[in-house]
């Protein structure tokens, strides 16, 4: 964002989409952003479908971005990177872990905090975010910092993840749009790089780590 932005946006209200999948959640959201001084909704979206379309009919400032639902959630921080590249991405967690935090980070967002942030406290990130700045969860920063370099790829982190929710090989492969055979491939990778004796091990190990 240029240094004229920044004023212009200082000199006005700041626009905000909020997306939430949880009804009380962005209700209670979009109401305490509508008593905030200097702050504004102009959104809020439920599908993450929805949310890049909202985005590019709206333009806002900032768009505050739920991670209860990890990999579609960093989907669209993704997408609104390409499609709306002047809008902030805030990603709102209910607790996060360093996986998360390294994933949002690769993805484009500029804020990861978590819901317990006061309104206050919200709106100085977003004001953060809007001057340039990547404001960071600190203790998960911190974390992130001292915790083991992941050995893992992208891919292997998120079949991984994947395999912590599904039992057998082809549903995985389902959920990540890969062949079985390709997923046994990427889990045989990860157990050897974690030194674990089966996937279930690799998947804790992973965890454990803070990789996935």
């Amino acid at each position: 964002m240029e240094i004229s932005d920044v004023l212009r946006t200082r000199q006005r209200e700041i626009t905000v989409l909020v997306t939430e999948d949880d009804t009380l959640d962005r209700r209670a959201f979009t109401r305490l952003l509508q008593h905030e001084p200097g702050l504004r909704p102009v959104g809020a979206v439920e599908a993450p479908s929805d949310v890049v379309r909202e985005a590019v009919r709206l333009a806002p400032d900032v768009v505050l971005v739920d991670l209860e639902r990890t990999e579609r959630a960093l989907e669209t921080v993704a997408a609104l990177r390409r499609h709306c590249p002047r809008a902030r991405c805030i990603v709102l967690t209910t607790a996060g872990d360093v996986a998360q935090l390294r994933a949002a980070v690769a993805a484009g967002t500029c804020g990861f905090v978590r819901k317990t942030v006061s309104v206050a406290g919200l709106r100085e990130v977003i004001r953060r975010v809007l001057a340039g700045e990547r404001v960071l969860d600190p203790e998960l920063s911190v974390r992130a910092l001292l915790a083991e370099r992941c050995p893992l790829t992208p891919r292997e982190c998120e079949i991984l993840r994947v395999s912590r929710e599904l039992a057998t090989v082809a549903e995985i492969a389902a959920a990540v749009s890969l062949s079985p055979g390709t997923v046994r491939n990427y889990l045989s990778r990860a157990i050897t790089k974690t030194g674990a004796r089966n996937r279930k091990e690799a998947a804790e190990s992973a965890t454990r780590h803070g990789w996935i």
